[in-house]
């Protein structure tokens, strides 16, 4: 175990956040927590404390302070929680396959963090350790249906809820696993859903490929639900693939204009079985 030395300017830096109740912070903070220092002198307080493993390094200007019983070697902090602290304060939520883990409805946990960005972010992707941070930027008309949600005891963070998450899911299935992914998420919350309001937010969502795709789940899944009549008035004569995460190939099913490229009775094993 390294040993972790802490120095009185050390002390004083993380006294001043532990009173904050703030795990992670940037350098302008840390230049705030001690004012009557130089900022060089505080740049290296800061490299010397990550070396310590007092503080993590999570990228250029952020840092994360490691609790002081863990070894700084395997410490890694909650990916939702870090999420917050890398979009620098632009509004996020987190979505697609992250959100299906925030909500419980996936078994194969994923090395990959996905925030839904207001702004676009660049770089749109980087690694800490071994987990990836994908910022999937959505415009103003994809940017709604989130709240703050418990992912602990303590801790809350903003995600996409029930049914934005399933929205978000069938328009870009590649980011949610695939759609059988989305299918055994759609029929665990079949009892849970807010059908009312899932069609209001396919109606403000105003994609083709998200009503042609839950209208088809929906059905093939038999699920009862009041608004499958209303996803028909609402399809175009245009067919969208159903996942796009494999080959646009297979035959087109007319009711919902589907070109359906893995088969029906694949997804309802996976759920049945």
């Amino acid at each position: 175990m390294r040993y972790k030395n802490i120095s009185t300017q050390s002390y004083e830096l993380l006294s001043y956040f532990n009173r904050l109740d703030q795990s992670c912070f940037t350098n302008a903070e840390a230049f705030q927590a001690l004012p009557h220092s130089k900022v060089t002198a505080v740049t290296q307080l800061l490299s010397d404390m990550a070396k310590r493993g007092l503080l993590m390094r999570i990228k250029d200007g952020l840092y994360y302070i490691i609790p002081f019983e863990k070894e700084p070697e395997y410490f890694m902090p909650d990916w939702h929680q870090l999420a917050g602290y890398l979009v620098k304060g632009e509004r996020h939520y987190i979505g697609y396959y992250s959100a299906l883990q925030v909500h419980g409805l996936i078994t194969q946990p994923s090395l990959k963090e996905q925030i839904v960005v207001a702004k676009q972010i660049k770089p749109s992707s980087f690694s800490v350790k071994d987990v990836t941070f994908q910022f999937i930027y959505h415009n103003e008309d994809h940017f709604f249906g989130f709240k703050k949600f418990w992912i602990d005891d303590y801790h809350k963070v903003f995600c996409s809820d029930y049914e934005k998450t399933i929205i978000d899911c069938l328009f870009k299935p590649e980011y949610a696993g695939g759609i059988v992914e989305i299918g055994k998420a759609i029929h665990q919350l079949k009892d849970k859903l807010d059908y009312e309001k899932l069609y209001e937010y396919v109606h403000r969502f105003n994609s083709q490929a998200v009503i042609k795709r839950l209208g088809f789940l929906l059905e093939l899944l038999e699920i009862a639900n009041p608004i499958i009549e209303k996803l028909q008035t609402q399809k175009s004569s245009s067919y969208v693939i159903l996942d796009t995460e494999l080959p646009r190939e297979g035959r087109h099913w007319n009711r919902w204009n589907i070109q359906i490229n893995i088969e029906p009775e694949t997804i309802k094993s996976a759920i049945y079985t």
